[in-house]
């Protein structure tokens, strides 16, 4: 017997990424204890970064058509409930077998939540942001079945106050950075500063904006850029896929997608990047210090993700309208200086595996449903 369980995740990694360590927490061990085989597989759209990642990670992925809701009025808001039918025609299609929906948010979770329900599917809902976005707000309607990311969400609405505290389900390779001690933590540094070309005995700066790329932070980076080099600062910066690629040069390395965080982060000593929850929740598992510019745009859960980074003293908050290669060649030296406190007074630690816990959560509800 085959239990099929569902991944809506799709848009962006900081949805299909936690969405995959849990997919292999469960691969990993099956369905009561691997005498019942389980299956996992994944609903994104043909445009989405888990085109690249669920594939590499070796998971079916199924597809939807991309509907967003209206922001304003135009003929799209005519269009919108006739592509909204169909999009949830392909859903029933693709659910019509699945014992079990977990849904990470975005566009892809929210018609996924609805023919579940439907369906009498279970639906397990993780929010990985301090606050909920829309789709994960309806799903929540529809299941006692809550997980977040951080504590606050439990403040944000009834349907939340008694979700389950899970954290955010990360790959092994950071978990393993952030439980390895000084010296290990020393060893992987030159190892992957090698890896990028960097010189070890040199600070380094990662900087990224996200799977899709940062406008406001490249744009500064590239003023800032022969000031930071001539001042001996490296950089690792991931641009963004959709975004063009500069030229690299000594002590610079540009690159579309940073393919391997754990190396990323062990090589660098100050982050510079949106506050994303999964990059919040990864800086403060490593424990690099991290200046955090949250998205202009949304319900503000890019600030409320930072906010418990900064006030533990990790990371300090920057408007994205403030941010300019002006601003980075004047705080440098300070920003350094704090990286390296951080460094010094950083200790080994193991983290809770918010993957295994989402995991059992998922094979408690497995096993009452085959009763």
């Amino acid at each position: 017997m085959t239990k099929v369980v569902t991944f809506a995740a799709g848009g962006t990694a900081g949805h299909v990424e936690p969405a995959i360590a849990v997919a292999h927490e469960l691969s990993a061990h099956g369905f009561k204890g691997n005498t019942e085989k389980l299956e996992c597989k994944f609903i994104g759209t043909k445009s989405g970064i888990e085109n690249q990642l669920v594939v590499a990670a070796g998971f079916p992925l199924h597809h939807i058509s991309k509907v967003t809701l209206p922001r304003k009025i135009s003929v799209s808001v005519l269009l919108w409930p006739f592509r909204w039918i169909s999009v949830l025609s392909q859903t029933f299609r693709l659910l019509r077998e699945t014992d079990l929906l977990i849904g990470f948010g975005g566009y892809v979770s929210a018609p996924c939540y609805v023919v579940a329900k439907f369906l009498r599917i279970p639906i397990v809902v993780h929010e990985q942001n301090a606050k909920p976005g829309w789709a994960n707000r309806l799903g929540a309607c529809f299941t006692s079945n809550t997980t977040i990311t951080f504590a606050s969400a439990r403040r944000t609405g009834k349907c939340w106050s008694q979700a389950q505290l899970v954290g955010l389900p990360l790959r092994d390779s950071i978990l393993g950075l952030a439980s390895s001690d000084a010296h290990e933590r020393t060893r992987r540094r030159e190892l992957a500063c090698k890896e990028f070309g960097l010189d070890p005995a040199l600070p380094v700066m990662l900087i990224f904006g996200g799977s899709l790329g940062a406008e406001r932070i490249n744009q500064s980076v590239a003023e800032a850029l022969p000031t930071l080099l001539k001042c001996g600062v490296q950089i690792i910066h991931g641009v963004g896929r959709s975004n063009k690629l500069p030229i690299s040069m000594p002590g610079y390395v540009p690159l579309p997608y940073l393919e391997n965080m754990a190396d990323a982060y062990a090589a660098s000593d100050l982050i510079l990047a949106r506050s994303g929850a999964a990059t919040c929740v990864e800086i403060a598992t490593v424990q690099n210090y991290a200046v955090l510019v949250p998205l202009a745009v949304g319900n503000g859960e890019q600030r409320a993700n930072a906010q418990e980074l900064v006030d533990e003293g990790a990371a300090e908050l920057l408007d994205n309208s403030h941010l300019t290669g002006e601003w980075l060649t004047h705080n440098i030296g300070r920003l350094m200086l704090k990286a390296t406190q951080q460094r010094d007074n950083r200790q080994a630690k193991l983290q809770p595996n918010a993957a295994q816990l989402m995991a059992e959560l998922i094979r408690s509800l497995l096993v009452k449903g085959s009763r």
